[in-house]
């Protein structure tokens, strides 16, 4: 029976000891390509509810991203994107019949900006059509901003695009919060319809690993809704991003 020498056995065991290694690298490896990098999005809000602090509508914004997949993080420096603002409600004049029932109206309004890095990508104005009146001013005011904040997270991620790209359907946002008791409920015009691939969209669709000529296809039919800036392209080649449709971003038609 032969007997290893120690400078053999010191061969096998280092040998030995590489292998180990290179398969957990390996492993590691294979591990972080099934897993997603998840962004994360901090709001910088100001909000007021009447005159009052609120934070309402940041809580329905924060509901509607997470949802789209996407994590609303209160540490900035881990952010990797901003959205930052104010958000109101006030009180709006009523009619004389209303005012003699004691009914109150509200509206709100909003205008956010987009951030990646230090950029500013894209802007979203949005304001709530006429609603319904009730008898407390408070809660109507929580009831637009509530609505405010489904049209901001609609212009930053309505995955309308989704199923045109993909053949899926998009993240379903949550369920919004009931509005209070109304004494009536005015006649309103939809909002009419928004044009062009919003960033946030884009990154979904990256993220999810949608087939590329298709994202093109849509930036090229519908354009795009924010500023292909560095920072955004930057951001969009770590999450997987081809030079492919970097440069079919960077030529799109940016729609306001």
């Amino acid at each position: 029976m032969s007997i290893m020498k120690p400078e053999c056995r010191r061969l096998w065991a280092h040998a030995a000891m590489l292998c180990a290694c290179m398969l957990l690298a390996f492993q590691a490896a294979v591990s972080a390509q099934g897993q997603k990098k998840q962004v994360r999005i901090f709001l910088n809000l100001t909000e007021t509810n009447l005159g009052q602090p609120s934070t309402v509508a940041a809580n329905t914004l924060t509901e509607r991203l997470a949802a789209a997949g996407f994590r609303v993080t209160t540490n900035r420096r881990e952010a990797s994107m901003i959205v930052e603002g104010t958000i109101s409600s006030r009180a709006v004049p009523v009619t004389d019949e209303v005012k003699r029932e004691g009914g109150v109206n509200a509206e709100a309004a909003a205008s956010v900006r987009l951030i990646v890095g230090t950029e500013v990508i894209a802007t979203s104005v949005e304001r709530t059509p006429p609603g319904d009146w009730g008898v407390q001013a408070e809660r109507i005011g929580e009831d637009r901003l509530i609505e405010v904040a489904g049209l901001l997270a609609d212009d930053l991620f309505s995955g309308s695009f989704f199923p045109e790209v993909t053949g899926a359907e998009a993240p379903k946002p949550a369920t919004p919060a009931k509005s209070s008791p109304v004494a009536k409920r005015p006649a309103s015009k939809p909002a009419a319809a928004k044009h062009g691939v919003s960033y946030l969209e884009v990154v979904s669709l990256v993220q999810n690993s949608a087939p590329e000529d298709r994202i093109v296809a849509a930036l090229r039919k519908h354009g795009i809704k924010f500023k292909p800036r560095d920072a955004a392209l930057k951001e969009l080649r770590n999450l997987g991003a081809s030079e492919t449709l970097i440069a079919a971003l960077k030529s799109s038609n940016v729609v306001s």
